[in-house]
């Protein structure tokens, strides 16, 4: 699995693993697996149900929150995401197709429980290894975290 960042002790982002990949993390140590891929992408070694399948035979926990760019990303995804994810064991690898999804939903999430701002949160995405080159997704995320953001 290439693009592996880890965003903290619970958390680890990367793009798409294979279904060999994806029998390995029980011996790595995770404990759930997130997919925010939408069923019917492109390159996908399994259907998120499968995927789904996998993972909970493998003896994890499985979520699976369909992010599509598509459509665009909505708020209501990010509030799930925030939601659902302290309420898996951890660590938890999240991934999508390419790790760009995975990676903003994952430092969205960070960046709010550290309270950093929109920028301050992009500023050490960038310095971990993340790089965005879609505008939207940018906007989305620094708009996500300063609006979000609890306030002093």
């Amino acid at each position: 699995m290439k693009d592996r960042i880890k965003i903290s002790d619970k958390v680890i982002s990367s793009s798409q693993p294979s279904e060999e990949e994806i029998k390995k993390l029980p011996q790595q140590g995770f404990k759930s697996v997130v997919n925010l891929r939408a069923t019917g992408e492109d390159e996908q070694p399994l259907s998120p149900k499968d995927e789904g399948d996998l993972v909970q035979k493998l003896g994890m926990k499985y979520l699976h929150i369909p992010v599509s760019m598509k459509e665009g990303i909505k708020p209501e995804l990010v509030d799930q995401f925030r939601r659902e994810i302290e309420l898996l064991p951890a660590p938890v690898l999240v991934h999508c197709h390419t790790g760009k999804r995975a990676g903003a939903f994952t430092m969205m999430y960070s960046a709010l429980k550290e309270e950093l701002t929109g920028e301050e949160a992009l500023q050490k995405a960038m310095s971990i290894g993340f790089s965005c080159d879609v505008p939207q997704l940018k906007a989305f995320f620094i708009n996500y975290i300063d609006l979000h953001k609890k306030v002093d």
